[in-house]
């Protein structure tokens, strides 16, 4: 007791007491900045190696290509050549990008992740200090970097001509098609990283990857227009008839017919309630970007808020199902 009460028990300074909360602070911040350091260099890296390949300017080339065509001779068939508006290229590219763009998405991300497990350089990437984190965000951030950069300036460059050659100042369908079309590829690229994350070789990934874009492509619409089918028949018998019909005169069939008479006539668009529209439209991306792109022209649009709930969905539950692969593989 008497040792207890003449004993003299250390007591923390304040300014010590004060300082252990920064010093904690501080060692988080570095550690945030060195991770965002790591998929900073491992982004740059991804995107350097496919650049050194000739993808990026090979995509820009196509890119380039593929919109002057489509504005060039997108109406040879009525005997027309020449540059086309932005609208009437945005109609007539559309297949393409909503075809060509996730195709390039689902190629470009197959083998982020499966390329490193069979070269056996991925233990030695995590044995380096790399955290299996931030290996995969700068995989997908490189990804990313690799395809919005063709992308970007393909539709820069050909959007350009085609305002000067067409004389055309409404550039917002263009550019809606370019923004939706971007982010469609990263969308795709996300889904590939999945994929590249759950498959044991290039080829099963390879495989896994061209299944998933026909399903999302073809198939998806494929069982659509079979439920509605089956669901509404009656009305869309009416309107399968009045469409394939050779005696009616169906000028909304024709979308560039609603551009040509828009002064002299009321738009021939085909029109329907806004609240018409399906909501497992935003289960695909695909069909969100069609959507998106043709809402002058159905007459029904998509929701700000839909189109953000479903693109923030996609990318988490890829970029989730990658995390949650590569942290339970064991190497």
């Amino acid at each position: 007791m008497r040792m207890l009460i003449g004993s003299t028990i250390p007591v923390p300074h304040a300014g010590r007491s004060e300082a252990l909360p920064s010093l904690v602070s501080a060692k988080i911040e570095a550690r945030r900045l060195g991770r965002c350091k790591q998929i900073a260099l491992i982004a740059t890296k991804e995107f350097g190696d496919r650049f050194r390949s000739g993808w990026v300017i090979a995509c820009v080339l196509v890119w380039l290509g593929a919109i002057g065509l489509t504005s060039f001779f997108g109406l040879v068939q009525i005997g027309r050549i020449g540059a086309q508006g932005y609208e009437r290229t945005v109609i007539g590219l559309l297949n393409l990008v909503q075809y060509l763009v996730p195709l390039l998405g689902l190629l470009l991300g197959h083998d982020l992740i499966v390329s490193e497990n069979e070269e056996r350089t991925l233990r030695l990437i995590l044995a380096g200090g790399v955290s299996r984190t931030g290996l995969l965000l700068g995989k997908f951030f490189g990804g990313c970097l690799t395809l919005a950069l063709p992308l970007t300036l393909g539709f820069a460059i050909a959007g350009t001509v085609i305002g000067l050659a067409a004389q055309d100042h409404d550039v917002a369908p263009f550019l809606r098609l370019a923004l939706s079309g971007l982010m469609l590829g990263i969308l795709f690229l996300g889904i590939a990283l999945a994929i590249s994350t759950l498959c044991r070789s290039r080829v099963q990934s390879l495989v896994v990857a061209l299944l998933t874009w026909c399903l999302a492509v073809f198939v998806f619409d494929l069982v659509a227009l079979s439920l509605m089918l089956s669901t509404k028949s009656a009305g869309a018998a009416q309107e399968i008839e009045m469409v394939c019909d050779a005696t009616h005169v169906n000028q909304a069939a024709d979308i560039h017919s609603g551009f040509d008479d828009a002064l002299n006539a009321p738009s021939r668009a085909i029109t329907t309630r806004a609240d018409a529209a399906p909501g497992w439209l935003a289960v695909n991306p695909v069909d969100l970007f069609r959507a998106v792109n043709l809402s002058k022209q159905t007459g029904f649009s998509v929701p700000a808020c839909t189109t953000l709930l479903s693109i923030v969905l996609w990318l988490a539950l890829s970029l989730g199902a990658s995390l949650w692969k590569l942290h339970r593989t064991d190497l």
